[in-house]
């Protein structure tokens, strides 16, 4: 399939004005007051929420606060400061899309070609999941060896000691589809989980694999 994703890019803060009209057509902007300061500034839907695209780039940065710009040239965008920890990825993606031109670029995806998502993910099961296996005929899979428990309570997929899902098949199809968890059905192609996880797994920066 052929996805269209934001390109981000950096701003210092003297061109707010450019990284507010860069968002409005589509792609996503670092603003960066410091080497310790970069405010993330981000798209709205057709709703008046933040983008899906925007939502999960925060989501992959372990963070999850954004607010509404009240005024200025960003008015009525969405901005998030990047916490520490997430400086760096921020400007590895700016560094990354640095070579496209445009706000937003189109890029071939296969899922059966890649399946990199389904290794050593953080996939958590709630309840619906459970209900879902259950309905499904397929209870087991909320028990060892498919999940793990933590102390907390929280369960989450277990995965096989390469970092596959146990439920991949070795052609990159799941075993379970119909039945797959909850945050694997929502899991948007294109996103900066799915090229991290592409990256990771695959060596495949964008759309390129990495050299050697």
């Amino acid at each position: 399939m052929r996805v269209e994703r934001p390109v981000w890019r950096r701003f210092i803060p003297r061109f707010s004005g450019r990284a507010a009209q860069w968002v409005r057509q589509g792609g996503h902007a670092a603003i960066q007051h410091s080497d310790k300061h970069i405010d993330l500034l981000l798209g709205v839907d057709e709703q008046g929420a933040v983008t899906e695209s925007a939502l999960w780039a925060v989501l992959a940065l372990e963070q999850r606060r954004y607010v509404r710009v009240k005024e200025g040239p960003a008015k009525g965008l969405f901005i998030a400061r990047a916490a520490v920890h997430s400086l760096d990825a921020v400007l590895d993606w700016c560094d990354r899309d640095s070579i496209h031109e445009g706000p937003t670029r189109k890029m071939r995806l296969d899922c059966l070609e890649c399946g990199a998502c389904c290794h050593e993910a953080n996939v958590i099961l709630d309840e619906e999941d459970f209900e879902r296996f259950r309905e499904g005929g397929r209870p087991e899979l909320a028990k060892k060896p498919y999940v793990k428990r933590s102390r907390d309570g929280k369960v989450t997929l277990r995965f096989l000691d390469n970092g596959r899902c146990r439920n991949l098949a070795e052609d990159n199809k799941c075993h379970i589809y119909e039945l797959r968890p909850f945050n694997c059905r929502v899991f948007p192609v294109g996103s900066e989980a799915c090229l991290a996880a592409r990256e990771s797994t695959l060596s495949i920066r964008d759309d390129a694999r990495a050299r050697s």
